[in-house]
Parts: C-alpha cells; sequence; structure tokens
C-alpha cells in the first residue's frame, strides 16, 4: 500500500507523493498553484471634477432661487 500523509487543508488521506488534494482540491506545491491576476482599479479623480461637480451644484441652487422667485412675482400680480 502507498504511504499517505494528512491534507493540510482538508485533513483527509492523501498520498505523500501528491501535489494536489484530490478531496479538496488545494494545491500542496505552491510552484503549481495558478497565478491569478486581478485586474488593477484606480480610482483617479478626473482634473477638475470637483470644479465641476461644484458648477452643477451652483446652477441648481440659481434655477430654485429663480422659481422661488417667479413664483412670488406670479403671486404678488394676482392680488
Amino acid at each position: 500500500m502507498a504511504e499517505t500523509k494528512k491534507c493540510p487543508y482538508c485533513s483527509e488521506e492523501i498520498l505523500i507523493d501528491a501535489k494536489k488534494c484530490k478531496h479538496c482540491g488545494e494545491y500542496l506545491d505552491d510552484t503549481l498553484r495558478p497565478k491569478i491576476q486581478l485586474p488593477e482599479t484606480k480610482v483617479v479623480a478626473k482634473e477638475g471634477c470637483f470644479l465641476q461637480t461644484l458648477n452643477v451644484g451652483c446652477i441648481i441652487i440659481v434655477v430654485i432661487i429663480v422659481v422661488i422667485i417667479l413664483i412670488g412675482i406670479i403671486a404678488s400680480l394676482q392680488r
């Protein structure tokens, strides 16, 4: 009978020369482990992004103020 050892990941019996556990699928030899490359994710704010957001906010506030003023003028003309 072949010599066995316990898998360090799942504790099941595997052959002593095993490179990968047949029970849990973990590689016992790190050099055989497939290299997984994660995509690089960089969060880079575009130049002027803050100013663009600030400008949009200012425009919204100005529109709201103009609408309030127009409502006030229309209400005073109806009296």
